[in-house]
């Protein structure tokens, strides 16, 4: 199938998900939100910045390499990072000093609705879902107002010792304090010299510095605990994401260990009477391993149906896994790095026991599913087409406010190279005797005990921003198949 066909299956695809996205009764989407402080960095500010801390110090910390940004050297090292590998990069900072250094020599452009949970909640509802739940620990006044008005989105809250859905803006805590990010946006082709090494960015991405105050706990009440029961007939399934704010050992003596069996216990009320409800995982960069591999082993195994990652975060859940040779072939830019990356979502669809393993890599989306999982390969590509070019509007016009805007990203041509990407893979996988050309040609084949889907995106060659994308498509693939998803009545 060439490039021209691929368009087809887009228009198609996108034309049968709007037919059935309003058969979704509800979503719920926890935990993660907070306030994003946009900056679009210039050459001219980092040098700014490179001149305050000096020099010396900042080839020091890159080669160090620090795992969490304590202070401005840390920040800028891990910033010099990510634009030299053109990678986007997550970092934690459990201090309010860089923040305030950030506001002295920096000012953001903007502020926004950020962290997954918040913005897919957003999203969902402009896409038309009917009934979207919300939940955020740690919502404050200032968090409410970034999220959009609508009668569709609702926040659960107790009051007179009873669970009532709210509009986040009527159900914010007055005395909570906001949680606030940067989000250093940097551009494809600037030029750099530093730590010894010239350099020229080889694509947009982004810094994320995620704030972590002491106070941040992936938790609820247990009084709203013990009646969330009560919206499991309102929703279809659960979007969660946030677990990368679980610290090792907190002040109060408790440790991840608590969480996490908080977190399980969480699932587990929502499937509730209905063990076939769809829970969805979406991974992040999660710096601190032992946490990175109690999601995984903990969490999702076992008590998730789906997870989300894009190729870095592939390659750190492998890591953790025992997979140290098959991680650093998925990073690698190599020729073969298709095919690492597919035999890596083979590795964590049978270790984690999931249903489905969903990747979106720049050029190309790919997604194992297990033989029992009950939407045909047929859908699953829709879904990922769909969210490609849901993925592919949101970074042309920075948001989606209808469904209808997604006329927009199909206009976005399919991706030369992540066309070409997949014939390195059916090359592949006919060399090993899995599949023919054939079999291949639509993007769907049946191997090894598991079924892949595989489709060409569209990529946008100037995003307005890059923020939120990966959201975009992970939500959109997500309730897509949701759409689909046979009803089951058990409560």
């Amino acid at each position: 199938m060439d490039i021209a066909d691929w368009e087809k299956r887009y228009e198609e695809a996108v034309f049968n998900v709007k037919e059935h996205i309003g058969n979704v009764q509800g979503v719920f989407v926890a935990y993660n939100s907070n306030v994003d402080a946009m900056k679009h960095i210039r050459v001219d500010e980092i040098k700014k910045l490179v001149s305050i801390i000096g020099y010396k110090n900042l080839r020091e910390r890159i080669i160090e390499y620090p795992r969490e940004i304590k202070d401005p050297t840390d920040f800028m090292a891990r910033l010099f990072i990510a634009m030299r590998d053109g990678k986007a990069a997550e970092v934690p900072t459990y201090t309010t000093d860089l923040h305030e250094w950030l506001m002295d020599n920096l000012v953001f452009d903007s502020a926004r609705m950020g962290g997954q949970a918040g913005i897919m909640s957003n999203l969902l509802v402009n896409l038309g879902v009917k009934n979207v739940i919300t939940y955020v620990p740690w919502l404050s006044r200032e968090q409410a107002e970034y999220f959009i008005d609508s009668p569709h989105l609702k926040h659960p809250v107790i009051e007179d010792g009873k669970l009532i859905l709210k509009h986040p803006k009527e159900a914010f805590d007055p005395e909570q304090k906001p949680k606030i990010n940067w989000i250093i946006e940097f551009s494809k082709g600037m030029r750099f010299s530093c730590a010894g090494e010239d350099f020229e960015v080889p694509r947009d991405n982004r810094l994320i510095v995620s704030s972590r105050p002491n106070w941040l706990r992936i938790d609820m009440g247990n009084d709203m605990y013990e009646q969330l029961d009560e919206i499991r007939e309102d929703i279809d399934g659960a979007i969660l994401a946030g677990y990368q704010m679980i610290k090792e050992e907190y002040e109060d003596g408790t440790t991840y260990v608590d969480y996490v069996k908080k977190a399980v216990n969480v699932i587990e009320r929502l499937k509730g009477c209905n063990p076939q409800m769809r829970i969805h995982v979406e991974f992040t960069s999660i710096q601190n391993k032992v946490i990175r591999k109690a999601l995984l082993t903990e969490i999702v195994k076992k008590h998730v149906t789906s997870l989300g990652l894009d190729t870095v975060e592939v390659a750190n859940a492998l890591n953790v896994l025992g997979y140290e040779e098959l991680a650093y072939s998925v990073i690698n830019k190599g020729e073969d790095s298709v095919v690492s990356l597919y035999e890596g979502a083979v590795k964590l669809l049978k270790e984690l026991e999931l249903q489905r393993v969903h990747i979106h890599s720049l050029g190309y989306y790919i997604c194992v599913v297990s033989k029992d999982h009950p939407l045909d390969a047929n859908i699953q590509r829709e879904a990922l087409l769909f969210a490609s070019a849901l993925a592919a509007t949101q970074a042309t016009l920075g948001s989606v406010t209808n469904i209808d805007d997604i006329s927009v990203g199909l206009g976005v041509p399919v991706y030369d190279q992540g066309y070409d990407d997949l014939l390195e893979l059916e090359k592949y996988l006919v060399r090993r005797g899995i599949c023919s050309s054939e079999d291949f040609e639509d993007g769907c084949i049946s191997a090894e005990g598991h079924g892949l889907v595989i489709v060409p995106s569209k990529v946008v060659k100037d995003p307005v921003a890059t923020v939120g994308i990966g959201d975009a498509i992970s939500a959109g693939a997500f309730i897509a198949l949701l759409a689909r998803m046979p009803k089951i009545n058990i409560c």
